[in-house]
């Protein structure tokens, strides 16, 4: 396998697209992995660039835009990134796309997968990858992906530069403002998916005792908000947005748990409940807690670490990472590139981009669970022979 990672900040699409097409073509790729910011403006020709360069019809470009962009030398937050893969014909990838992913988000996810898994006949898929955009309902997308995934996945909710506007996804030549792509990936590959999402918990944990859509309406039988502020002993303040969350456990345990992050009241707002990215379901445990650089930077440390244990060596990596873990961190966010980096040298070509909510199975002991949609969690894919 070989794989080539760049990005460009050129402000115009296509040439940021050329910049990087012209450096990756050397691998002849099979895909590029494609992670535009918003300030492109979901232009197709940053991934036409590429169609131009490598000049190969049967290329696969999949991808999305986010809160800024990954790369093995640099993150920044305007510009874009890729990663280009050539498998050398021993990984099949593919590639579905659906609109409507606003309006109906478990009918579009549904039959992307359902299409995927068609084109996969009888060959059951290793791998999926999947983005949707961030106003499509992430818990009814899940639902789909528990339903019809054959293997373990991980994507996310694509961003833009936190004003929570607009977001696009790309799939080859075709941009979508409302739409969703998925990916299967099979074939004589390896893979492995880290996940960070540890935080400091505070307080007790209890039971969701009343929801209305995406907001808990009451936690133990008390307004969702008067929860929070017992637990942390203090008001919510605007300087929390981010760094509150909860650690939610489902009625099915073996599941694992969830980290979801809290949007704070409007201004002027007077009800008690808290508002979530994705709905939580009634009768699932709770417990606040804090998200502190030190920790987030423990738990990144502990994955790199882990890596050089790995029974293959990495070519490629995947990251999907919170953008409330971006914000958290600020300028020390270099460490979820670097660290990695410095654990794996075999890794060639690393890209990715900071989410407003992250679809992924996590692994328990040695098997994913299903999918699950997060918040503040740190997903790195890794991939070689």
């Amino acid at each position: 396998m070989k794989a080539l990672s760049h990005f460009s900040l050129n402000p115009d699409p296509y040439k940021a697209g050329i910049q990087i097409a012209e450096k990756v073509a050397e691998i002849d790729p099979e895909i590029v992995f494609l992670f535009p910011t918003i300030h492109y403006g979901g232009s197709p020709e940053t991934a036409e660039a590429f169609y131009d360069v490598i000049q190969k019809e049967e290329l696969f470009i999949v991808g999305n835009t986010g809160e800024g962009f990954y790369e093995k030398k640099n993150i920044a937050n305007a510009g874009v990134s890729a990663l280009a893969i050539n498998s050398e014909g021993n990984i099949n990838w593919f590639l579905t796309s659906q609109k409507d992913a606003v309006k109906n988000p478990y009918e579009a996810a549904k039959l992307c997968i359902e299409q995927l898994n068609e084109k996969c006949d009888s060959s059951k898929p290793l791998l999926y990858y999947i983005a949707s955009v961030f106003k499509s309902d992430a818990q009814k997308i899940v639902k789909a992906l528990s339903e019809s995934v054959n293997g373990p996945l991980i994507g996310g909710l694509a961003g833009d530069d936190n004003s929570f506007n607009n977001s696009f996804v790309y799939a080859g030549k075709e941009v979508f403002d409302n739409g969703i792509v998925a990916l299967a990936i099979n074939g004589a590959f390896r893979f492995d998916i880290k996940t960070a999402h540890e935080l400091h918990p505070i307080g007790i944990k209890d039971t969701v005792t009343d929801t209305e859509g995406t907001k808990i309406i009451k936690i133990g039988g008390i307004p969702a908000m008067d929860f929070v502020e017992r637990e942390l002993g203090k008001p919510i303040d605007l300087v929390d947005q981010g760094v509150i969350t909860f650690k939610v456990t489902g009625k099915d345990e073996h599941q694992g748990h969830q980290i979801r992050s809290l949007l704070l009241p409007e201004e002027g707002s007077t009800g008690r409940g808290v508002n979530l990215f994705s709905a939580v379901d009634e009768g699932s445990s709770v417990q606040v807690c804090l998200a502190s650089p030190e920790m987030i930077l423990k738990d990144i440390s502990d994955i790199a670490l882990s890596l050089k244990s790995l029974d293959f060596e990495p070519v490629a990596a995947l990251v999907v990472s919170c953008a409330g873990r971006k914000k958290v961190l600020a300028n020390d966010i270099i460490s979820e590139v670097q660290k990695i980096v410095e654990n794996c040298p075999s890794i060639k070509g690393l890209a990715g981009f900071p989410s407003f909510g992250e679809f992924g199975s996590v692994k328990n002991k040695k098997e994913y669970s299903k999918p699950l949609f997060h918040n503040m969690t740190f997903f790195l894919l890794l991939l070689g022979d």
